[in-house]
């Protein structure tokens, strides 16, 4: 009887362990499908002479579509388009960018606060294999930075948006 009363007390103990641990490890997760809705709507930035960036974003279900342009002396001229959806199982968005002259670019990223979205350009979805790094920081609702970093953690570009519509 004294094993048993034993054993029940060493199962008892374990099972609060354990629950203890698990309530200790258990983050509350931010809303990443609600954050990235920061980024719908029509947005522009100067990035030389005559010449603009534009980009529209818009949301189809759970994915996410931006359509670029490049307007240069008032001409425009498609730069690129854009989708990425979730991952619940990782957590993380997953884009793929596609340019005119058939090349491409894939992304990982999600947002580490509120405000601020981070990813690495990676090799066809890989992300053991890095080839830069971004940000995208939301200043206001209708002004965001985007900033380009190598693989060193140096910046290579930085541009700021505005929202136009």
């Amino acid at each position: 009887m004294k094993k048993l009363g034993f054993v029940t007390v060493i199962f008892v103990f374990l099972l609060f362990v354990s629950n203890g641990i698990q309530a200790q490890t258990t983050q509350t997760q931010r809303n990443q499908l609600e954050l990235v809705k920061q980024f719908l709507g029509t947005w522009q930035a100067n990035t030389g002479k005559d010449t603009m960036d534009v980009w529209e974003c818009r949301q189809h279900g759970k994915a996410f579509i931006e359509n670029g342009s490049l307007i240069i002396n008032g001409k425009k001229s498609f730069n690129y388009e854009e989708t990425y959806g979730f991952s619940s199982k990782e957590g993380k968005f997953k884009g793929f960018v596609i340019y005119p002259t058939g090349t491409y670019m894939t992304w990982i990223g999600s947002f580490t606060s509120e405000k601020k979205m981070s990813g690495d350009i990676v090799r066809d979805f890989n992300p053991g294999a890095v080839t830069g790094k971004f940000e995208a920081v939301i200043e206001t609702p209708t002004s965001i930075t985007f900033t380009f970093l190598n693989t060193s953690g140096v910046k290579t570009q930085e541009v700021k948006y505005q929202k136009i519509k």
